[in-house]
């Protein structure tokens, strides 16, 4: 969010973030469609959209591939289930020393 939040102050003027969250679905879109692809916006959204399977070159596999990974979304949400399953394997582990966090 914060590239295209920066991406749209530079291209439409001074803009408040609480506007860019508070904008409608299709001004969204119609915005987010008109990225040049001279922005380096552009490639961040096309490498986290782009089938790299369908890429016959080996090398712009490969570079398409890495973009991939560095433009990943991270996966920050896990269901309730996860987060005890994980911390009870911690646990086992003896992961919390002290009153820490994890290894």
């Amino acid at each position: 969010m914060p590239q295209i939040y920066a991406f749209f102050c530079a291209r439409y003027g001074d803009m408040k973030y609480n506007d860019l969250l508070n904008m409608g679905y299709e001004e969204f879109a119609m915005k987010l469609t008109s990225i040049p692809e001279s922005e380096p916006l552009f490639n961040i959204i096309k490498s986290r959209s782009i089938n790299v399977a369908k890429i016959k070159d080996k090398e712009e596999r490969k570079y398409w591939q890495k973009q991939k990974e560095l433009n990943r979304i991270p996966d920050c949400y896990l269901l309730e289930d996860e987060i005890n399953e994980n911390l009870k394997n911690q646990i086992k582990l003896g992961g919390f020393t002290n009153g820490k966090r994890f290894n």
